[in-house]
């Protein structure tokens, strides 16, 4: 089954404020050198609300994450990656059935992203650990993480362990 490995939202903004971005940004580089190992495309969304955002330093995708000049980066309006970005027209030329998905933020662009996905009938993988969020008003960014993750597994996608996944 033809795979790709989706990294959302990882823009500057968000990782110099994120919940334990240190370790999520530690992940997805092991990830991406296993992915590239075995030529898994690596595709980047990237959330741009606004036209001033697009030349924003803010906006960017973080160089934390070592980007290769050939991986795709699909830029979004909304929560979700699909909505008016050419990204499912994209995989399905691509024949791409299976996505592994990661990323920034976990209650709003990565749930709808997952669900979006699993509406699609993508089979998804979501590695533990990968996704991350800030604190809310009356919940810990961590516990909003472990939420998601179990509200996902088994139901919209496979939550596993990241050494795993390719």
């Amino acid at each position: 089954m033809k795979t790709a490995f989706i990294i959302i939202d990882v823009q500057n903004i968000l990782v110099g404020t994120g919940f334990n971005t240190k370790s999520l940004l530690e992940k997805i580089s092991y990830l991406q050198n296993q992915a590239r190992s075995k030529n898994i495309e690596i595709i980047y969304i990237q959330h741009i609300e606004t036209e001033e955002a697009l030349t924003s330093e803010d906006w960017k995708l973080s160089p934390l994450l070592n980007r290769q000049s050939d991986e795709k980066v699909f830029q979004k309006r909304y929560n979700s990656m699909f909505k008016e970005t050419g990204l499912k027209e994209y995989l399905d030329q691509q024949g791409i059935e299976k996505l592994v998905l990661c990323g920034m933020q976990t209650e709003y662009c990565v749930d709808t992203s997952v669900k979006v996905a699993f509406e699609h009938g993508y089979k998804l993988v979501v590695p533990e650990g990968t996704v991350t969020t800030f604190d809310g008003d009356d919940i810990p960014a961590e516990t909003i993480n472990e939420f998601y993750e179990n509200i996902w597994d088994e139901r919209f996608a496979d939550v596993l362990d990241y050494k795993t996944i390719f």
